[in-house]
């Protein structure tokens, strides 16, 4: 036995001990730095004996650290382990490979330390998604009493302080929405095959790849059409129009201009399917939509009703007494800032709370920041958008749908339910006819296996009853 393993059962004090977990299971696979290799082999050794459902997965190499970023960015390893700083011009292709799909992101976790330089393992991950649960708990076994015991057994390595690890187990939280258990499994089509064209969302761009890749694996001789590009929404909208794919992902709302466009065009109306309900906090991202007042403000709650009739051409609601406030706020004029007419987040809030109807003509239009701190200086201020486009001085409105029902805060747990009424969704839209392969892949995207992966992505996955609902629309 090697003496790294024979080691494996030493402990560093001052560090939590790994709790096994039950039911995992899957393959590890690992590409990187081969300062590491020797270590990597001695983790996954004692972590396959801890948890003997995960094996070693088809790529475990450890043949330089140039390996680690090409792996990373094109899937073969879930790990890459780097004895080094990343360099500028590795993090550069990574970047502009997947520049708008924030699913794509690498995360860099200090496990040890080689001749007094950190070393790190890298994984891919959204900012604000959990980690998929075999890699979190190989990363945590790292950084536990018995993965840093490991560590000083090996040569040149150092084992991190109790303050050091814990920082970076810190690195690994992420709020990690349920799978509704009612969501079907997937049954393959007999005889199935063919090719998808998919043109569309940068932010779907991994979504896309991940399913294509679930869905090939169950159904084999259906493959990847000749057109498989994510480099934007709008992109995807006119590749539809043009019948230049069938299948088109796009991350928001489609625009009423846009709809009246397919309309003249293809003379009728796109089929649309939601596949995976928007993130919370999902910067730039297809987020839900916060609403905003000066942080003095005494309101807590606001419905989609009173919302739409501060919001609309001819408002009802025009001062802040009408909301229920009292004393000096009663005769409050209710000042309306919100971003330009065609961003997104107003086009989206127009669609969904304004049914396609005209804005108040009293609005204020800015840019992000200029709206934030005008929301800020102003206590009769309202507005909207995605959490990241707050700041100080500003807080959030509880939302209710109806008038006498629940108030719901704008939270991670709240938009993966879809209790915030103004979470959003991402949707796959498509001209008909459906070929037989694509209408077996919108039905595994639907299933539970499908749905399982969008739980990693910083969105999140639809329940049972919504995907029903789309799937009713494919007999």
């Amino acid at each position: 036995m090697p003496p790294c393993i024979a080691q494996a059962a030493d402990t560093v004090a001052g560090l939590p001990a790994y709790r096994s977990l039950p039911n995992l299971s899957g393959t590890l696979s690992s590409v990187g730095d081969d300062a590491m290799g020797p270590l990597l082999d001695a983790w996954l050794a004692a972590f396959e004996r801890r948890q003997p459902g995960i094996h070693r997965g088809p790529h475990w190499r450890h043949a330089g650290s140039a390996t680690a970023f090409g792996a990373l960015m094109f899937g073969d390893a879930d790990i890459a382990p780097l004895a080094r700083e990343p360099l500028p011009t590795e993090l550069q292709p990574y970047a502009h490979q997947f520049a708008g799909d924030m699913m794509k992101s690498p995360l860099f976790v200090r496990v040890a330390s080689l001749d007094g330089q950190a070393a790190y393992l890298a994984v891919n991950r959204r900012p604000g998604a959990p980690l998929p649960p075999k890699v979190k708990a190989f990363v945590a076994f790292a950084l536990s009493d018995e993965g840093q015991g490991i560590v000083a057994a090996q040569k040149r390595f150092a084992p991190l302080t109790a303050a050091q690890a814990a920082r970076e187990r810190a690195k690994l939280d992420g709020f990690l929405p349920p799978l509704d258990a009612h969501l079907a499994v997937y049954r393959p089509v007999a005889g199935l095959h063919g090719a998808i064209d998919s043109v569309g969302s940068d932010g779907m761009k991994s979504l896309m790849d991940t399913w294509i890749d679930g869905f090939t694996r169950v159904q084999p001789a259906v493959r990847k059409g000749n057109r498989w590009e994510h480099l934007g929404t709008l992109n995807g909208f006119h590749a539809l129009l043009a019948g230049d794919t069938g299948m088109a992902p796009m991350g928001r709302e489609l625009w009423p201009d846009e709809r009246a466009v397919y309309a003249q065009i293809r003379h009728a109306a796109p089929l649309e399917i939601r596949v995976a309900r928007g993130g919370f906090d999902t910067p730039q991202r297809t987020t839900a939509q916060a609403i905003f007042v000066h942080r003095d403000n005494p309101l807590n709650g606001i419905t989609l009703a009173q919302l739409a009739s501060i919001l609309r051409q001819n408002p009802g609601i025009t001062r802040w007494g009408q909301l229920g406030l009292t004393g000096e706020w009663a005769d409050r004029p209710i000042t309306i800032y919100i971003p330009q007419h065609v961003a997104p987040n107003a086009m989206s809030m127009q669609v969904m709370v304004l049914a396609g109807g005209a804005w108040n003509s009293a609005v204020h239009e800015g840019s992000i920041d200029d709206t934030a701190r005008a929301i800020a200086g102003n206590p009769g201020a309202l507005g909207f958008g995605g959490l990241e486009e707050g700041g100080p001085g500003l807080r959030t409105l509880a939302v209710a749908r109806r008038d006498g029902e629940p108030f719901y805060a704008l939270d991670a747990e709240n938009a993966a339910s879809g209790k915030y009424p103004l979470t959003r969704y991402m949707y796959i839209r498509l001209n008909r006819p459906l070929t037989p392969p694509v209408n077996a892949f919108l039905r595994y995207i639907l299933s539970r296996d499908g749905q399982e992966p969008v739980r990693y992505s910083a969105y999140f996955p639809l329940n049972a009853a919504e995907a029903r609902e789309e799937l009713a629309k494919l007999r």
